[in-house]
């Protein structure tokens, strides 16, 4: 397969700082790859350097062959941190100009950006009047709009409920179908695992994972979740605990305990079936975005 995006030793440094620290990878062809990591950990600073936007302080980026910044960045649709559009403009007015600054797009081309993430009503509204949810949804019609072959897209799901977050996520899904290649940034995993079979990781400027999701979420299922309930009994709640093979902890009226993830979501089941009358069930870490954070900081690197 041919590549469609590479990046070689990518590092950038503002001072002392590595923002982005010697990051490597490869992405095929018609790949739709989830790219992971809390905020701040440098994943909009290597989408910017990919997508021309920022030079590397050391190593390259590559996109459809050729080393940016170079001509096949204008196959490249972007959406990069907060999109910025023309306030005083409709919708409408603002695709429009942007596709004349791309050139060569045909008119019919905005209708069917917008058809396609369902702005149409909305588009003839001045764009200050728009929420966060629409003005995502009009960024990511302005980034279909020349047809790239590309997508290099940052948190495209900011600021949407989750109807609009389905949508987009169906949206990409059919952009991926026709070949177009995808890397999507987001630090919610529970999100992406939705959508993607690959993840990078990245954890304060370094790539620490590289892989198929499934391999992900199995190294996350090695983890522990600690919970915190409370019984109309301790007594026999923490005797109970301790008949399933767990080390309950007192502490005043509560009882804290540490269960495997393969177990964490039936332990409540089985303490009733137990006989216990449990009144609250709080557990530290509740989704996978949680769970992927707490791996990539326990361990650095992937097996």
């Amino acid at each position: 397969m041919d590549h469609a995006i590479v990046a070689r030793s990518l590092t950038k440094r503002y001072g002392r700082a590595a923002a982005v620290d010697d990051v490597t990878f490869e992405i095929e062809a018609g790949e739709i790859v989830g790219f992971l990591g809390p905020n701040g950990a440098g994943k909009t600073t290597t989408l910017r350097m990919l997508a021309g936007l920022v030079r590397p302080t050391r190593g390259s980026g590559e996109v459809l062959g050729e080393r940016v910044p170079g001509d096949s960045l204008r196959e490249v649709g972007t959406m990069i941190e907060e999109p910025s559009f023309y306030p005083y403009m409709t919708g409408r007015d603002n695709l429009r100009h942007a596709a004349l600054l791309h050139g060569g797009v045909p008119g019919e081309r905005v209708e069917e950006v917008l058809a396609f993430v369902k702005m149409e009503a909305a588009s003839l509204k001045r764009v200050r009047a728009y929420s966060q949810g629409m003005r995502q949804r009009l960024a990511l019609a302005r980034a279909l709009l020349w047809r790239p072959r590309v997508l290099l897209l940052d948190e495209p799901a900011n600021g949407l409920d989750p109807v609009g977050i389905a949508e987009i996520r169906e949206n990409l899904r059919a952009v991926a179908k026709e070949g177009v290649t995808v890397l999507v940034s987001s630090h919610n995993l529970a999100e992406i695992e939705k959508l993607v079979d690959r993840i990078l990781a990245i954890e304060k400027g370094r790539l620490v994972f590289d892989g198929p999701l499934h391999r992900l979420l199995a190294r996350a299922e090695m983890l522990t979740y600690r919970y915190a309930l409370r019984a109309s009994d301790p007594e026999t709640l923490t005797r109970a605990l301790r008949e399933l093979g767990l080390s309950p902890e007192r502490k005043d009226e509560l009882v804290e305990v540490e269960v495997g993830a393969e177990r964490a979501d039936a332990l409540v089941s089985e303490l009733v079936r137990a006989g216990v009358e449990v009144i609250e069930a709080r557990r530290e870490s509740d989704d996978l975005e949680d769970a992927y954070l707490r791996l990539v900081q326990a361990d650095a690197r992937p097996a």
